[in-house]
């Protein structure tokens, strides 16, 4: 009945289900974006590791900013101390970076690489940091012999038909032996860390002498040790800094949970401005449906009397109207799912080309579609139970009279 009462009023039905289909479309973009916004932010995370800490000059939260500026320099020296003195800890490796240098391998050349000196076990703080190849080694690293690790942009621009390892590099106009390339790391604004080369810290300090600030990778080797390391690495770095114990510290102890939180006020932000598009777009489609569903009440009034002197029940009558109500919402729902799902497979092709946005799906997250429903469901019910109401409760002597 609810079927053939929309079909016969089909122009009317389509208009009607628009706001839904707009507030549905809605529900499943946002679903769609922020799934994959979620896996590009653990993806991001997962570099960082869960139990590693960094101990530098700078905090990255990028609060004490100026009182991070005006901090000494975390020295080759004051590395060693560390390490020596540190008991809990797995790895303790020393990095430091150099940004905006400019790589070569014969006519092809690229411009703002970050390059990075690392200790050789700085393998054992990341996870997955080899594609191809191997690491540079304990000797290669004590040696400052000219090995470079390469990241997958400089790999894909550099060497695009051709397999880098065994192939020389220049950085800075000096050569280096390529031995390995990482696979691809950035996401979510991250994307430096594949126009990133890591050679040996010993050879970095010979190719560039000013960048002396290193930042020191304590790597706890578990989550549930993090906390006992953290504070182990705040009391030597003190002792390290001969700082007094009134003294703040005038270096910072950085960790992945930094990054989370900035990521999920970036969440909250695009999960709010969905919210209130949904909404509002709910709205609009709810005030439809209900006033279509008057609309169909007062139309039908004699065929409710009728339904009522032969016996029909408030209760059957109500569900008459609440079934066409949801099957409205419903049939937008499922107009909405084949609308996003065709841009999400087009949009998520666009936006990998052209804006770097890998992270996102070509198909929409399986409990996003069944939110949709349940919502659509939800809305119908709402929409129409006030006119469902209105029709269950006509006098049947009343109805049957009006014309």
């Amino acid at each position: 009945m609810a079927v053939a009462a929309l079909n016969a009023n089909k122009l009317r039905a389509v208009l009607t289900t628009l706001g839904v289909v707009i507030g549905i479309g809605t529900v499943l973009m946002m679903g769609w974006f922020l799934a994959g916004l979620d896996s590009a932010l653990e993806q991001t995370l997962s570099i960082f590791g869960d139990d590693v800490l960094y101990v530098a000059k700078w905090d990255w939260t990028g609060e004490n900013w100026l009182a991070s500026r005006n901090r000494a320099d975390i020295s080759f020296n004051q590395y060693q101390q560390f390490k020596q003195r540190m008991r809990t800890a797995e790895y303790v490796v020393p990095t430091a970076d150099a940004g905006a240098k400019k790589v070569q391998f014969g006519d092809l050349q690229m411009n703002g690489t970050v390059i990075m000196g690392a200790g050789f076990e700085y393998s054992h703080v990341v996870g997955d940091a080899i594609a191809r190849g191997r690491f540079f080694n304990e000797i290669e690293d004590e040696n400052a012999l000219p090995v470079a690790v390469l990241g997958q942009q400089i790999e894909e621009n550099l060497f695009p038909n051709v397999d880098p390892i065994g192939k020389t590099i220049r950085i800075e106009g000096m050569p280096f032996l390529v031995v390995g390339t990482m696979p691809k790391r950035g996401a979510l604004g991250a994307d430096f860390l594949d126009r990133q080369i890591i050679i040996p810290l010993r050879r970095f300090f010979g190719l560039f002498s000013k960048a002396r600030d290193l930042t020191i990778c304590v790597k706890a080797g578990g989550a549930d040790k993090l906390e006992n390391v953290r504070y182990e690495a705040i009391g030597v770095m003190r002792e390290v800094r001969s700082l007094a114990p009134e003294q703040k510290n005038d270096f910072a102890v950085n960790e992945q949970k930094e990054f989370r939180q900035q990521m999920d006020q970036l969440r909250v932000i695009v999960f709010g401005v969905g919210i209130a598009m949904t909404g509002l777009s709910f709205l609009v489609g709810s005030i439809g449906i209900m006033n279509i569903m008057f609309v169909s009440v007062t139309e039908r009034t004699k065929e409710i009397g009728v339904r009522k002197a032969l016996g029909a029940t408030r209760r059957s009558i109500l569900m008459q109207f609440l079934v066409e109500a949801v099957f409205l919402c419903l049939t937008g729902s499922l107009i909405a799912f084949i609308f996003t799902s065709i841009v999400a497979l087009i949009g998520s092709q666009v936006l990998k080309e052209q804006a770097g946005m890998t992270f996102l799906s070509s198909t929409l997250p399986f409990s996003q579609i069944v939110v949709a429903i349940i919502v659509s469901v939800i809305v119908g019910v709402l929409a129409g139970i006030i006119p469902a109401f209105r029709g269950a409760r006509m006098d049947p002597v009343e109805a049957l009279r009006a014309e």
